[in-house]
């Protein structure tokens, strides 16, 4: 598996300059991953972030609420790059969210296009109706190495070859240690990521977010687990 850095831009007005800002929580890891070389986060469309509009999927749906939706749209051999689903914290944790806590605020899909399989495209998610809208092109630019010899297999998988649903075992499992952390916390992000500097493979990520029990200031991190959702790669929930 080649270690190539892409760039992934969605063709949209206002996408290709926000990939980096709206990919989620910063953190020393994967800021460190982008500059050894990734396909970078899909960009967030305003209209997704958390707002007064009902959702149709909750987290209590099951972490991998956007992987089966996005099977069930794009069939479940399609082979995707990345996939980013964000989740409300509700006004406990974060005061300017008017959503209820877990509701689905973004469902994203990174996938090869059909019809010209040397290159991506992106769907998103309405998330007040649960329904995807029309395919957008994602233009893939290559930055160190030698581009001629990229390949978009190199940082592709099956929606089929991964079990986000195990999610939940690790999500209960960091229950107890997260007790003794966050006075108050949520699951923020579930994602899969494409192979980076750390990982030559893709990997799924879990984002949480809340308020720390010793001053109730806002915190939060991540872990990195495998696809088939079991062993934890790397645990940086804790700050």
């Amino acid at each position: 598996m080649p270690k190539t850095k892409i760039r992934s831009l969605c063709v949209l007005v206002g996408c290709s300059m926000s990939l980096v800002a709206c990919g989620g929580k910063d953190d020393v890891s994967k800021n460190a991953a982008t500059a050894a070389g990734n396909i970078q986060p899909p960009a967030i469309p305003a209209s997704t972030f958390p707002g007064s509009e009902k959702s149709k999927f909750n987290l209590t749906d099951g972490p991998d609420v956007c992987f089966r939706a996005a099977a069930k749209q794009l069939g479940d051999t399609t082979k995707v790059s990345e996939l980013t689903s964000f989740f409300s914290l509700g006004k406990d944790i974060d005061p300017m969210v008017s959503t209820p806590p877990g509701s689905m605020t973004s469902c994203i899909v990174q996938y090869q296009n059909p019809q010209d399989p040397r290159k991506l495209q992106q769907v998103s998610m309405d998330v007040t109706t649960g329904s995807f809208g029309p395919p957008r092109p994602v233009e893939i630019s290559v930055m160190g190495g030698d581009a001629t010899k990229f390949r978009l297999e190199d940082h592709l998988i099956a929606l089929s070859q991964v079990n986000a649903a195990g999610l939940k075992a690790v999500m209960d499992g960091q229950k107890a240690s997260m007790d003794q952390v966050y006075g108050k916390y949520g699951w923020s992000g579930v994602r899969l990521e494409s192979p980076d500097g750390f990982d030559s493979k893709h990997t799924l990520r879990l984002d949480l977010d809340g308020r720390l029990a010793s001053n109730d200031i806002k915190k939060g991190g991540y872990a990195s687990i495998s696809t088939d959702g079991k062993t934890i790669r790397r645990n940086f929930l804790k700050p």
